[in-house]
């Protein structure tokens, strides 16, 4: 696979002092694994184990504790944001006026739940040098800052410039969702108003698509156009070839999702079907619990209510997603959940038709295709059509859901 000229060195340089228990071999592991900034680079393994020249010395005193603490920042990013939004202010105030701290403070502020403090600070770091960005896992942080805060087209096109470089990610699960991540945001742009003629989608200083990006067709309209769908499908298509993951269920009915808004139906419920029969152990086994739990509730004289909270709690417990945070649109969560119980509990997959569409989904672009979805549902249950009941709040968490399925809650926790 071409990875393209924006692709930074495997191994960048990094001259390292030990602090707070800390060694420099921990800190040349976590060079390694990132992106490092120019004013911290050096020719050779060697280089890094030896420091700083004299040369450099003279020119930059303070140059190895500044490379020092980007380092401490980024290994601390996982485990401690704040730690390491502390290391990359100490580090902008040493030495002033580079990228390499900015970008840092960006991935801190997004860790720590502030897409908008990031989004500045990485339109920031880009103002200083365009190339800053360019490290995978920094522009998957970039890609996600920027749907967040609603610049979808940019988002997209950040996408589009991380999906061929994905192996240099470190797990299965993180190239999985970024896959996610970016056909969701294309299927977005396809229900989405046509933007205006000659509108800009990418800033100025985005890095270039690597060949082998699956980018639209130059010309093609730029959002509303079949070419974003398509993009989507592609990304899903990919995800499902590759290894398998945690994801691999949120992969399947998401491309059964973007096909069945596509138009083929034979092909969202062979996709389905696939996933029917992989997960029947699984179901089997929810059957079995809802049996028992239907038991216990007779036992115990709790009456109809509480055997029909039971039963909606496996059922939720059936459709439930490993994550949510790859969806551009809330509501998609009911319309993900619905597809999954749709071979497995027909009344719970109407329910989510039904909350769906009662929801902003009913007035927006995927309205018809979930439309169709539950009137099939429900001639084949034998039931007539039914109005769509209004949706209650969301419950809290660990509560039995009702019937009527709750509106999806925002894309950002796991269910």
């Amino acid at each position: 696979m071409h990875l393209g000229s924006l692709l930074l060195p495997a191994l960048l340089a990094l001259p390292l002092t030990a602090h707070g228990g800390q060694s420099s071999g921990d800190l040349v592991a976590a060079a390694a694994a990132a992106g490092r900034p120019p004013e911290c680079s050096a020719r050779s393994r060697r280089a890094i184990a030896r420091g700083p020249s004299v040369w450099e010395r003279a020119r930059a005193p303070e140059l190895p504790r500044y490379c020092d603490l980007l380092a401490r920042g980024q290994a601390q990013l996982g485990d401690n944001p704040e730690a390491a939004r502390e290391s990359a202010r100490v580090a902008d105030q040493i030495l002033p006026g580079h990228a390499a701290p900015q970008v840092l403070l960006a991935r801190a502020a997004l860790a720590l739940g502030s897409a908008e403090d990031a989004a500045r600070a990485f339109d920031r770091a880009r103002r200083i040098d365009p190339r800053s960005v360019e490290d995978p896992h920094t522009l998957h942080d970039l890609a996600r800052s920027l749907a967040r805060t609603g610049k979808r087209d940019e988002a997209i096109a950040m996408y589009r410039a991380l999906v061929p470089r994905i192996d240099l990610l470190g797990t299965a699960d993180h190239r999985a969702l970024v896959l996610l991540e970016a056909a969701h945001l294309s299927m977005a742009a396809a229900g989405a108003p046509t933007a205006a003629a000659g509108a800009p989608t990418a800033a100025a200083g985005a890095p270039t698509a690597a060949a082998g990006a699956p980018t639209a067709a130059a010309g093609a309209p730029a959002a509303g156009a079949p070419a974003d769908l398509d993009e989507a499908i592609a990304y899903l298509r990919e995800a499902r070839q590759r290894t398998q993951t945690q994801l691999a269920r949120d992969v399947t009915l998401s491309l059964a999702l973007a096909l069945d808004r596509a138009g083929d139906k034979a092909q969202a419920d062979a996709a389905l079907e696939g996933e029917a029969a992989r997960a029947a152990p699984e179901a089997a086994r929810t059957r079995a619990e809802a049996a028992a739990a239907r038991a216990r509730a007779a036992d115990q004289h709790a009456g109809a209510a509480a055997r029909e909270h039971a039963a909606d709690h496996l059922a939720s417990a059936a459709a439930r997603l490993r994550t949510v945070d790859y969806l551009a649109v809330p509501e998609d969560r009911l319309a993900l959940e619905a597809l999954a119980l749709e071979r497995t509990t027909a009344a719970a997959a109407i329910a989510r038709w039904e909350a769906y569409l009662a929801g902003a989904g009913g007035q927006g672009p995927w309205a018809a295709p979930a439309r169709a979805r539950l009137d099939a549902l429900r001639k084949g249950a034998g039931g007539g059509p039914r109005p769509a009941r209004a949706a209650s709040p969301a419950p809290a968490a660990g509560a039995p859901r009702s019937r009527a399925a709750s509106p999806a809650p925002g894309a950002g926790g796991a269910p």
